[in-house]
């Protein structure tokens, strides 16, 4: 699995090649959709998790450690190969396992990694066109002038986002 060139900021190297196996059975290949290797799913994640405290980030480790791991495979699923090692309708049957069990902490488990994983594909652009999004609105942008308002001791010109009514209360 090749590492991002700018280096990992979470995730160690085997956590991130089981972070993208889990990335690549959750986030199906779609007419018109960039793929995970387009938006770099593993990479986003672990850019996301780094904003997270570190605490979430160790438990996120321990997480992507226990798919790996071949005793807890065993223990959990019968399995003694680790997740990466499994072809591809074999780790769908453990992301069921974890999705659907009878165990709070794995059900926990499998939405946390779904909730890392979605946010690691739906943040990048690229992705905006399938979804029929246009991008985020100019609610800074001067329309008269279509320049980027930068606040300071100026005004914010009129324009999206600028209130003309009553006060609020």
């Amino acid at each position: 699995m090749p590492l991002p060139p700018d280096g990992l900021l979470v995730f160690s190297p085997a956590q991130f090649a089981v972070l993208d196996a889990v990335a690549r059975r959750m986030v199906r290949p779609r007419p018109g959709w960039p793929t995970v290797d387009q938006v770099g799913v593993a990479r986003a994640a672990d850019r996301i998790a780094a904003r997270t405290e570190p605490s979430a980030q160790k438990e996120l480790r321990q997480l992507l450690g226990l798919f790996e791991n071949g005793l807890a495979g065993f223990l959990f699923g019968g399995r003694t190969r680790p997740f990466t090692a499994l072809e591809g309708a074999d780790q769908d049957r453990v992301l069921g396992e974890w999705r659907d069990s009878r165990i709070a902490v794995r059900r926990t488990g499998f939405s946390a990694l779904r909730t890392l994983v979605l946010a690691g594909y739906y943040q990048s652009p690229t992705l905006w066109p399938a979804v029929g999004y246009g991008g985020p609105p100019g609610i800074f942008a001067d329309p008269a002038s279509n320049e980027e308002w930068r606040g300071g001791d100026q005004p914010r010109p009129d324009g999206n986002g600028v209130w003309h009514g009553e006060p609020l209360p």
